[in-house]
């Protein structure tokens, strides 16, 4: 699961009701005046592609594995980024229920998100 996944599913929905209130005016069921409706949908979906994206423990998992994969193993990424195997190990097996570390984040182009409850932001 993505962190984009609210959003992305929020603005597919709202694209949808956007070409379906086209379909029923094209079709021409009535006079149906939606252009109020469509304003509304519109100013919606700008408003949701201007969020910054934010992770949580759960969407940072998937991204984490991505850039980790990007190496043969796990130790090489280890060993690029600078930390132990056991701190890279801890932050991908959420082990000891702690946070994953700032060098963590900085290296997957994410800081954590201030007085947020272990969200993450893109730097």
């Amino acid at each position: 699961m993505e962190a984009k996944v609210m959003n992305t599913t929020a603005i597919k929905a709202l694209e949808r009701a956007l070409h379906e209130i086209d379909g029923i005016q094209n079709a021409k069921w009535g006079d149906p005046d939606f252009e109020g409706l469509r304003v509304d949908i519109k100013t919606a979906l700008d408003s949701l592609r201007q969020q910054p994206v934010v992770y949580n423990d759960l969407t940072l998992h998937p991204r984490l594995m991505r850039e980790i994969a990007k190496f043969p193993t796990a130790a090489a990424a280890a060993k690029a980024w600078g930390i132990s195997r056991q701190t890279l190990h801890a932050a991908v097996n959420g082990t000891g229920d702690k946070p994953v570390p700032p060098s963590i984040l900085r290296k997957i182009g994410l800081e954590r998100v201030p007085a947020g409850l272990r969200q993450y932001r893109e730097i």
